[in-house]
């Protein structure tokens, strides 16, 4: 499933906060991200993409906290990584700390990621969000042939600006 604010809701810098517990199984990819409302004009990964939590279901509890532009997409993405406890029986709070001089990407109130902001980076325009579970792909790889079904519970969004 996805669920997409574009057209609908997006903004420059600000805070923002998704309580979520994850799915668990092989080959599932929940993500928590925001991509460059510009994306129809300047393309993909000209537009930037802030991945403010990514996980394999074959990693459960390794969180990734990763940003996408030109020179650093795909597997080249200027990432991080935290392990957590209990991604997928528990809640947890994904964050984002976006201003004109940094981004911060946190779990739990705990930063793990931090890149400079600048006017050499696509990440100083307005931002639609991402909430979706994607199976299979080349960053998770191959779907566990048992695998049945599998939810990711969000609580809430807030943005605060």
């Amino acid at each position: 499933t996805r669920m997409i604010s574009k057209n609908k809701v997006a903004f420059t810098y600000g805070k923002v906060e998704i309580r979520a517990q994850l799915p668990a199984g092989v080959g599932t990819w929940p993500a928590l991200w925001m991509l460059g409302s510009n994306i129809d004009v300047v393309n993909w990964p000209s537009c930037g993409e802030i991945d403010i939590m990514e996980q394999k279901g074959s990693e459960l509890n390794k969180i990734y906290g990763t940003l996408h532009y030109p020179g650093h997409s795909g597997a080249n993405g200027n990432g991080k990584t935290i392990m957590i406890t209990n991604s997928t029986t528990s809640f947890h709070i994904y964050g984002l700390e976006w201003t004109p001089a940094s981004i911060a990407i946190s779990v739990d109130g705990t930063v793990y990621q931090t890149v400079t902001n600048s006017a050499g980076v696509p990440f100083n325009h307005d931002f639609f969000m991402i909430l979706n579970v994607a199976m299979g792909g080349n960053f998770v790889g191959s779907i566990d042939p048992n695998f049945t079904s599998a939810s990711m519970l969000v609580d809430y969004i807030r943005v605060y600006r």
